[in-house]
């Protein structure tokens, strides 16, 4: 019992540092090839390629649920780690084109979406993997130490990108994340998994293998009714959080400062709101039947925190920070609670499909919304578009809350 209780905290450990490898080198890789493209480049339609990118992938990530419930998990989590180094050092070179932007721009938006989605590929396994490395009561107390490590990440790691960059240079800056890339690889060879079931379907062809993986965890998905009603708003919310999102940076240079520190400042708040949740959420513990009604709560705590940030922001600076801690600090509440239900509700040999199809139907009005966002923004303003996020967050929590009770 101890060798078994040891090796899976090693587990635990090693996963955790390859996954924080893996996040510092995205990190670097999209702050690189965003500003490179910024900086050359001068123009607002050639960086809009980075976003056009991340969000369709986002979107299509269902496509990469049965690779990662086929594959076999830890040569996933390598092989994709050997592309993305590789990939960053063929960035490296690409910078030194001087002469031939055009070429640049196409291969390096090639190579940034490949290794995006390297990365779609690489959290949804993360969601695969812990319930098989940790017993059942303490996912709360792991999901809550992955993400608290993730949000102190995020606290600093666009900023020591931007650091980096106008220190040394971009292909310095790249050369690191390559490196991070390839030590991820290390820590996820001394995985030790125990065997995944995965799906295999002898007597069909590669093409029919994958079709029926993909229907499988639709259907699979819909089985589960609770998790199913609580994905599909999320979507409509979303798209409010897309409007939302493009008025934010106008809301800060209205209440707190015209220059990039009030946005910043307003984004520091909230990451701290995010890593205080998953804090919290490794000291509670809610049994699987309770985590819907968790759920719609902090939604509804979430939205009410949106809707007085924007109500009191002319009054008080103070308020517009402690209603945007808030928010974020119920929304970091309900998304742990929310991977936690999904990874108790799932067997192991499905997760992968179940976690990118969820993905991309909560992600997918996003896009939409920061299309609508400018023209929101622009006709009625900043105060609007935030407040009608805060709005739809509240009247989903309240639909939630009438849907629940049928169950």
């Amino acid at each position: 019992m101890f060798k078994r209780f040891h090796c899976k905290n090693f587990n635990v450990l090693d996963l955790l540092t390859g996954r924080v490898a893996t996040n510092i080198a995205d990190s670097l890789f999209y702050m690189t090839i965003l500003w490179f493209f910024k900086s050359k480049f001068h123009s607002p339609t050639i960086v809009s390629l980075i976003f056009i990118a991340d969000s369709t992938i986002d979107t299509l990530a269902f496509a990469f649920g049965p690779v990662i419930d086929r594959i076999k998990i830890k040569q996933l989590l390598q092989k994709v780690n050997i592309a993305q180094t590789l990939l960053s050092l063929i960035c490296i070179w690409l910078f030194q084109f001087k002469n031939c932007q055009t070429i640049a721009i196409v291969a390096l938006t090639g190579i940034y979406v490949f290794s995006t989605i390297g990365s779609t590929l690489i959290y949804p396994a993360e969601s695969k993997i812990l319930p098989v490395i940790v017993t059942k009561n303490k996912l709360p107390k792991i999901n809550g130490l992955f993400q608290m490590t993730y949000q102190s990440l995020d606290l600093f790691l666009d900023a020591l990108a931007t650091l980096l960059i106008t220190l040394y240079s971009f292909s310095a800056t790249m050369a690191i994340s390559a490196l991070c890339f390839a030590l991820a690889i290390i820590f996820y060879r001394q995985l030790h998994l125990p065997k995944i079931e995965n799906t295999n379907h002898a007597d069909r062809n590669l093409l029919k293998n994958y079709l029926f993986d993909l229907k499988e965890g639709w259907q699979t998905l819909q089985h589960e009714e609770q998790i199913f009603a609580l994905i599909l708003p999320f979507a409509i919310t979303n798209l409010f959080y897309g409007i939302a999102a493009v008025g934010l940076p106008y809301f800060t240079s209205k209440y707190i400062s015209h220059t990039a520190f009030g946005y910043g400042s307003l984004e520091l708040i909230s990451s701290i709101g995010g890593l205080i949740a998953s804090i919290v959420i490794q000291r509670l513990h809610f049994k699987q039947k309770k985590l819907p009604n968790l759920v719609t709560l902090c939604l509804f705590l979430a939205g009410a925190s949106i809707i007085f940030e924007v109500l009191t922001a002319k009054y008080f600076l103070l308020l517009i920070l402690i209603f945007a801690f808030s928010s974020s600090f119920w929304i970091g509440l309900m998304n742990i609670n929310f991977e936690i239900l999904v990874q108790e509700s799932f067997a192991p040999k499905i997760l992968g499909r179940i976690a990118t199809i969820n993905s991309s139907i909560i992600n997918c009005m996003i896009p939409i919304g920061s299309a609508l966002g400018g023209i929101i923004v622009q006709h009625l303003g900043a105060n609007f578009a935030i407040m009608s996020q805060g709005m739809a967050e509240v009247i989903t929590a309240i639909f939630y809350l009438i849907i629940f009770a049928k169950f």
